[in-house]
């Protein structure tokens, strides 16, 4: 993420990602509108956790809730 910040058109092809708990407020702007109000068909996001390895621990969702309070 951080290259992406320097040289953004260049990492275009880079997904959006965060790092929970620390950027949870930058990712819970993902699921609401400019005026505060909560979308109401959101993107789905593929969760990975980091202490498990080999895709196990990977889940999809669009509850932002349940992203965070699964994360340490």
């Amino acid at each position: 993420m951080k290259m992406k910040k320097v040289y953004p058109e260049q990492y275009k092809f880079f997904p959006r990602t965060w790092i929970l708990p620390q950027e949870a407020s930058e990712f819970h702007n993902m699921f609401i509108d400019k005026y505060g109000r909560p979308i109401q068909r959101a993107k789905t996001y593929i969760v990975k956790p980091d202490s498990l390895c080999q895709g196990r621990g990977i889940y999809l969702s669009r509850n932002y809730e349940k992203i965070v309070e699964n994360c340490s």
